[in-house]
């Protein structure tokens, strides 16, 4: 059955660590804001298990409140099957309900502009390299009324 539910950070870091940082030692799947009063984790789950997760933190984009996504995963054997993109949407929907803010950015990797592009961010600049994980995209999305699915 699938589930989308806030949680902590804890219940999403082996999801974080065996996708974004396979070979690096798991301390590197710790962000210094996952334990901070205002960020937020969500998990995706099939059952019990964890099949996707991102973290949304309070932020700025161009001087506005803004929440920065980081950390999305999906579990190898889930992706393509929707389970990323109903988390996204449920995290979205939670997190522009807090009365912080309806605007959503992140550093996307290159590989994962066309999913977030599916869902309505778009490529902001040009590409820049983030040293041991390649090129990435600054991506933003503003989430209105019309844009609730």
């Amino acid at each position: 059955m699938r589930t989308c539910r806030v949680v902590d950070a804890d219940t999403i870091r082996p999801l974080r660590h065996r996708v974004l940082r396979a070979g690096l030692p798991f301390e590197t799947a710790f962000f210094p804001e996952d334990y901070h009063p205002d960020t937020r984790h969500y998990a995706a789950f099939d059952g019990d298990r964890v099949v996707a997760c991102l973290t949304l933190l309070k932020s700025q984009w161009e001087g506005r409140n803004a929440w920065q996504l980081r950390g999305m995963a999906t579990d190898p054997d889930y992706r393509g099957s929707g389970w990323g993109g109903a988390l996204l949407d449920y995290a979205e929907t939670e997190a522009a309900g807090s009365g912080h803010a309806t605007e959503f950015w992140c550093n996307a990797r290159e590989k994962a502009v066309p999913f977030y592009a599916r869902y309505g961010w778009v490529v902001v600049g040009e590409r820049f390299e983030v040293p041991v994980f390649g090129p990435h995209f600054k991506m933003h999305r503003f989430r209105n009324e019309s844009s609730v699915r």
